[in-house]
């Protein structure tokens, strides 16, 4: 059993109080709500952090309804502010307008209520929403720090999401735009996505930062139980972003019959679960649906292989999927589509195969890779040295400290 978190004691001196406001934390599953709820216990001893947040909405309509204004609770040692917004229980364009946008007004009151105890801001997107509370930081005196895991506005354009005609998209740009002029540090989660803003915004100078996600090597060990999962796994969200048609037809080209585990839930469950019997692949393909966080590493740990899918024609060449690093740290090799990061990982530490989203060539990796025991095991011990070696939470909150001390 884990030992629960207890920060350590101050050191003497002058602390750095921040005030990190986050539209997602956990119990949310997604991998964003995890990365501050994790840097903040893992900051130097002389930065004191506090987390603004909301409540748990993700994934909709799996948490009950909460209608008080505001709840205050300490956890892991890191005080906790929990702001009312509406929580929809259907995924649907105005459920996630109202849900941000008014985190996004209660959290700018809140700052304006309370900027007088903070030395630094930090807003965590996505959304771009959270920027407005950090934007009146900024103008309160506060220094501020916008780290960025996802490129939300961009991708919701591309993905069909949003009509960059529109006025929200116009809006949320401007915002964008304004914030990245005004912040005193950015942080990115790959040297892709840092290069991707600076090439869109040349003409401004802002200080970008590479703070990757980190893998809690605690619950993703190698040392994890294997569960009696299937031979092919994916674990995450059944959503726009995935490249989900090209790997389920690879998948049923597969000699053997292998079984393939999908875990995670999404809008295009139904899709799905009616493109495997077009396929003739029911029989082999379970869906087990949302599982708790900590049933994950076992799943991943009893699969032989790990499915990391993507759309590749999108602005997603910064990804480095929370998943990727996961199923890395407890030793299961990968598929992935082939993004400029993953393909720079892969070609770089042998942790998994890279493919175009082509049937054909997924159909042959995996062949390959359920044939050859000995090749997995090697792309399995090198995805433990890796995780080991560059994404323990230790290590990234020591880097996440720097660019807080350095401004």
């Amino acid at each position: 059993m884990k030992t629960p978190f207890v920060r350590k004691a101050m050191s003497d001196g002058d602390t750095t109080d921040v005030l990190v406001v986050t539209q997602f934390f956990p119990p949310e599953s997604m991998g964003g709500a995890h990365r501050w709820a994790k840097l903040s216990q893992h900051l130097d001893d002389s930065i004191e952090p506090q987390v603004l947040t909301t409540f748990p909405t993700f994934p909709f309509g799996e948490f009950d309804r909460c209608w008080q204004p505001i709840k205050r609770k300490t956890v892991d040692g890191v005080p906790t502010t929990r702001l009312f917004t509406y929580q929809p229980v259907e995924d649907t364009t105005v459920g996630r307008i109202l849900n941000y946008g008014i985190f996004s007004m209660l959290s700018t009151l809140y700052v304006l209520c309370t900027f007088w105890r903070y030395d630094c801001i930090v807003t965590m997107s996505a959304p771009h929403t959270t920027f407005l509370p950090g934007l009146v930081g900024k103008l309160t005196g506060r220094d501020w720090i916008i780290d960025i895991f996802d490129l939300w506005i961009d991708n919701a354009a591309d993905l069909g999401y949003v009509d960059e005609g529109s006025i929200l998209y116009r809006a949320v740009s401007w915002l964008e735009r304004i914030s990245y002029a005004r912040a005193d540090a950015v942080t990115v989660i790959t040297d892709t996505m840092g290069e991707y803003y600076e090439d869109k915004y040349p003409e401004l100078s802002f200080d970008v930062h590479v703070i990757p996600f980190g893998v809690d090597t605690e619950l993703f060990s190698p040392d994890v139980e294997p569960a009696d999962s299937a031979d092919i796994i994916y674990t995450g969200n059944l959503g726009t972003g995935q490249a989900f048609v090209p790997f389920l037809r690879g998948f049923a080209g597969v000699d053997g019959n292998p079984e393939l585990m999908l875990v995670g839930g999404g809008e295009r469950r139904i899709e799905l679960e009616q493109k495997i019997v077009e396929l003739g692949i029911e029989e082999r393909v379970t869906f087990v649906g949302y599982v708790d966080r900590d049933e994950i590493p076992s799943l991943l740990a009893g699969a032989n292989v790990s499915l990391v899918t993507l759309k590749t024609e999108h602005e997603l060449d910064y990804a480095c999927p929370t998943k990727l690093l996961e199923t890395m740290a407890v030793g299961t090799p990968y598929i992935a589509s082939g993004t400029f990061e993953i393909q720079r990982l892969t070609k770089e530490y042998n942790t998994g195969s890279v493919v175009k989203n082509n049937p054909d060539e997924i159909t042959k990796k995996l062949q390959e890779i359920l044939q050859q025991e000995q090749k997995r095991q090697l792309k399995g011990q090198n995805g433990i040295h890796y995780i080991q070696n560059q994404h323990k939470w230790q290590n990234i909150g020591r880097r996440m400290s720097e660019v807080i001390n350095s401004i």
